[in-house]
């Protein structure tokens, strides 16, 4: 039986609940960082403001941000 006093959310030393935060808030980050670049893109581009450039700017920096989380989680543990 593990006696550590943490319900078993402690591995090598690093408390998980702080990974999970770190990547959370570094992704989130990430998201805003990545949304206005591809705004920014777009407008480049000459694409105008409507739904369809709303959603691809959403998916582009939801899926930046969970890729980001994903390296996180995987360097930190």
């Amino acid at each position: 039986m593990n006696s550590t006093g943490t319900n078993g959310l402690d591995a090598g030393g690093l408390n998980m609940g702080s990974l999970s935060m770190s990547s959370i808030v570094i992704s989130t980050i990430v998201y805003f960082v990545a949304a206005f670049y591809i705004k920014r893109w777009l407008v480049d581009l000459g694409i105008p403001r409507g739904v369809t450039r709303g959603m691809v700017v959403f998916t582009g920096a939801a899926v930046i941000a969970y890729g980001v989380a994903y390296l996180i989680d995987l360097v930190l543990s």
